[in-house]
Formats: C-alpha cells, structure tokens, sequence
C-alpha cells in the first residue's frame, strides 16, 4: 500500500492493492494458479520487519531480492518485459499522483527504488463474512423480524457490523461481536431463563 505492486504470474497487475485484504484475497484467487507476487522496495521492506512473519518469510529465503526491476523478474520466472511495463506505469502514476484504471491512486512520495523485493503469496478464507440477523440483545431474528424465543447468535455466527461481504471487513470486528454481543446475549438469555 506504501507504493509496491501486485503481479500475476504473467508479469500484470490485475486490481487495486490497496484495498482490504479479504477482497483482495479474492482477487489474487482468480489469478492463474491462485498465485501473485508482491513486488515491493527496501522502504516497505523495513516497514515490514516489523512483523515477526515477514522476518521469517526472509530468513526462510521466501522474500526474493534484486537490483533491478529486470533482475527481480528473473528470479520471480515471470517474464521481464511485463514486470518492467507493469513497473514503469506505476512509477509514472505516482509521478503524476494520477488514479489507475482499477481505481488505485497513486503518490509520488511512493516511488520504489532498488533493490526490490517480491515475495509470492495467495490468497485464503480466515474469516466468515454474515451470518443470521439478529436484535440488539443477539437473539435470532425470523424473516418477518420476530425474534425466536430462545435462540441467540453472537461472534461469526451473528451479522456483525461489517456486513455481509468482504467489502465491509475490518479486522478485529469479529472479536467485537463476540465479546459485546456475547455478553448481550448471556444477559438476555439468562434474564430469560430466570423468568420462567
């Protein structure tokens, strides 16, 4: 997101990799063999390290390095003429701070320099998106809106504030609704319980 591109394996971007990773896991799935490169400079580099995977995926040899874009697509076995067109045009969105035709704006103060890094990745379900409409106590709410007598949702298996598609997702809001919306829903379900 600080400037690096996502390629397929034939060396071409296909959407805009900065939105957020649910949606673009779905992207990277439709690419030829489930696979794309992140293809990025020692600037994110660094920003990387900050995180313990990154450091393994280097130490384990996963993160490739080179000092041309040229070089990079060689050991990437992708071929060099499109990472290099691929590159160029993103060198030259940034310069202009202009928007890409997948929607993408680009920053001149995000221009990448060598030695470049890619590292191969794909894409991965970690997460549901949706789930049973529920009332703000978690019980489970029927198709005309009533709610069951005694059946509450919380967590993945409640609409959470995200929404129903990967578009909504934000990290950390299913914890939301299982700690809020859990507590919600014990609270009423014993409410219930203690009446009858």
């Amino acid at each position: 997101m600080q400037g690096g591109i996502q390629v397929n394996r034939d060396g071409c971007r296909f959407s805009d990799e900065t939105r957020g990773y649910s949606e673009q896991a779905a992207e990277v799935l439709k690419q030829p063999e489930g696979i794309a490169w992140d293809v990025f400079d020692a600037r994110i580099a660094a920003v990387a390290r900050q995180f313990e995977d990154f450091r393994q995926a280097e130490s384990a040899g996963a993160v490739l390095t080179a000092d041309s874009v040229e070089d990079l697509a060689e050991a990437m076995h992708i071929p060099v003429a499109a990472l290099v067109a691929a590159s160029k045009e993103a060198d030259k969105l940034k310069l202009a701070g202009s928007q890409d035709r997948f929607g993408r704006k680009f920053l001149a103060d995000q221009l990448c320099g060598p030695p470049y890094h890619a590292v191969r990745v794909t894409g991965a379900l970690f997460h549901t998106q949706g789930g049973l409409a529920v009332d703000p106590t978690g019980r489970v709410k029927r198709k005309n809106a009533t709610g069951f007598p005694n059946l509450f949702a919380a967590g993945g298996a409640a609409t959470g504030i995200s929404g129903s598609t990967a578009a909504g997702y934000l990290s950390g809001n299913g914890l939301l609704t299982a700690t809020v919306l859990g507590h919600l829903a014990g609270q009423a379900a014993a409410r219930q319980v203690t009446k009858g």
